[in-house]
């Protein structure tokens, strides 16, 4: 059975790393959620909260990269629930099976393209410079130049937007050009 203290850090555990799915937290993170996001403890008492549980098993790896032990996860909290750790002398060791076998980060699988062919942004990008460049007797390579220098110019602005006011200013016929984008 469960001691109580045992009982109050699976719960804040279980808080603190959304049941088991989340990704590992550095310890000064995990001491600053605790302490002013949900304002459970002083940014003293919580690191030092964050401390003896790692040297107790509780959270286990680097300080850059905590995550809980397997049986950190046996109770979850109630709606309302705040943790009464701060005035606890002694953090109990996990359960011994918890100590074998730790919860290991989900690494996140890196998606792979076989496809080499440009992105549709891409294609629309090139074919609106092509038409530019033919419409106004500019070369490719100066129209894209002068859009992304007004791109710049301009700020939050694709280089879409860009290209169709370059033309506007070479007094293009804009019908054509709003029909590639």
């Amino acid at each position: 059975m469960s001691s109580e203290v045992e009982i109050e850090i699976s719960k804040l555990l279980h808080a603190s790393f959304n049941g088991g799915s989340g990704e590992p937290i550095g310890a000064m993170d995990l001491a600053r959620m605790w302490s002013l996001e949900m304002q459970w403890f002083s940014p003293e008492v919580a690191y030092t909260l964050v401390e003896r549980l790692h040297v107790s098993g509780w959270l286990v790896g680097e300080g850059g990269g905590l995550f809980p032990c397997a049986s950190s996860f046996d109770y979850p909290p109630e709606l309302g629930w705040r943790p009464f750790l701060s005035r606890v002398g002694e953090i109990p060791i996990p359960p011994a099976s918890s100590t074998e076998t730790s919860v290991e980060p989900p690494v996140p699988p890196i998606p792979i393209s076989t496809d080499n062919r440009p992105d549709k942004e891409e294609e629309t990008t090139g074919k609106l410079a092509s038409r530019v460049a033919k419409m106004s007797g500019l070369e490719k390579r100066e129209v894209i130049r002068r859009a992304q220098r007004k791109r710049r110019a301009l700020g939050p602005v694709s280089l879409e937007v860009a290209m169709l006011l370059l033309a506007r200013e070479q007094n293009l016929e804009m019908d054509d050009l709003a029909e590639l984008t």
